[in-house]
């Protein structure tokens, strides 16, 4: 038996455990050897929690934040796979089917719910979908590996992926960090008083909040998944890109965010904002300011991301009703 054959059956032999307590549901995943990269590195966040959510435009399909910085650039066609399988994505998304997909999206294939599991699993996708659609409640999901014992709670706690280097680099990391692993299975602050028209600055047109609800969620996610993201992706991948080219592409304002209630945010981003014109351009040590860019980019991409699944969670969808499939039967 060659190396490949033996990391593939090693691979195989890998349980994963995911929990919902809220539902009291629990379910076992058997990974089955494709993708191991990408598994290996689902392995080294374990364990963890994150807040569940229910794809919108999707189908039958769950999906939370995985914690892991590299997913994004080193992660078949899901509607293909049989109800029950996970997936990682380029999103740092752990996804499990439970049903019919119709959005035929890149995403790799690492195990499949094991078959006792699957009722569990759909009875889970209609109580997520059911939070998602009226209670706003957030679900809390718990993954770990399942040859060990149920982590405790003080073992869940966000770990710190990068550092950076300089001392007031480390602190603005250090400070998004502790904010994000406050709210990173629940609601933050901010997006709670979005959600309910309180923004500070009371965004909206003719006494509505709506659209103020409808763009904070437009802006965050594209300042997430397209812009930060892709920074770290180009700066993994594509080492020609030198430090002035990752700092000409890396931000764009976040005043507007900060208008329709992300504070917090906007807040961090003018620090980061300052940061990289004192500390990072100025720095003579190139490989070093580097290392300071990538680390602000990282904890803001994954905060920013984090809202992104806080606002499709509060979001009233409940408006959906109003708008069926023609020739749908749910």
């Amino acid at each position: 038996m060659d190396h490949d054959d033996t990391k593939l059956n090693s691979q195989s032999l890998r349980d994963l455990k995911m929990m919902w307590p809220k539902y009291n549901i629990s379910v076992t995943v058997k990974m089955h050897g494709l993708n191991s990269e990408l598994v290996d590195l689902l392995w080294n966040t374990l364990p963890y929690r994150a807040l569940q959510t229910h794809a919108l435009v999707t189908g039958d399909h769950l999906y939370h934040l995985v914690p892991s910085e590299p997913l994004i650039y080193k992660a078949a066609d899901r509607a293909k796979e049989p109800d029950g399988t996970v997936f990682l994505s380029k999103f740092q998304h752990l996804a499990v089917k439970y049903g019919q997909v119709t959005e035929h999206h890149p995403a790799a294939p690492c195990g499949n719910v094991i078959p006792k599991d699957l009722e569990k699993l759909r009875q889970l996708g209609k109580e997520v979908w059911k939070s998602q659609l009226e209670k706003k409640e957030p679900t809390e999901v718990v993954v770990w590996d399942a040859s060990g014992p149920e982590p405790r709670s003080e073992d869940l706690s966000l770990r710190l992926q990068r550092t950076g280097v300089t001392e007031e680099v480390k602190s603005i990391v250090q400070e998004i960090h502790n904010e994000m692993d406050k709210s990173w299975s629940g609601i933050s602050d901010n997006v709670n008083a979005i959600h309910r028209g309180q923004a500070p600055d009371h965004p909206g047109s003719k006494s509505s909040y709506f659209a103020a609800m409808l763009f904070a969620n437009s802006e965050v996610r594209t300042l997430g998944y397209y812009v930060l993201d892709n920074i770290l992706k180009i700066a993994a991948t594509h080492p020609e890109f030198d430090l002035g080219h990752l700092v000409r592409t890396c931000f764009r304002p976040a005043e507007f965010l900060g208008y329709v209630g992300t504070e917090f945010l906007r807040d961090s981003h003018r620090k980061i904002d300052e940061l990289v014109k004192c500390k990072v351009e100025t720095n003579a040590n190139q490989e070093e300011a580097r290392e300071d860019l990538l680390a602000m980019v990282s904890v803001l991409a994954q905060y920013i991301n984090l809202l992104n699944a806080q606002n499709l969670l509060l979001f009233p969808w409940k408006h959906t009703l109003e708008y069926p499939i023609p020739g749908s039967s749910d």
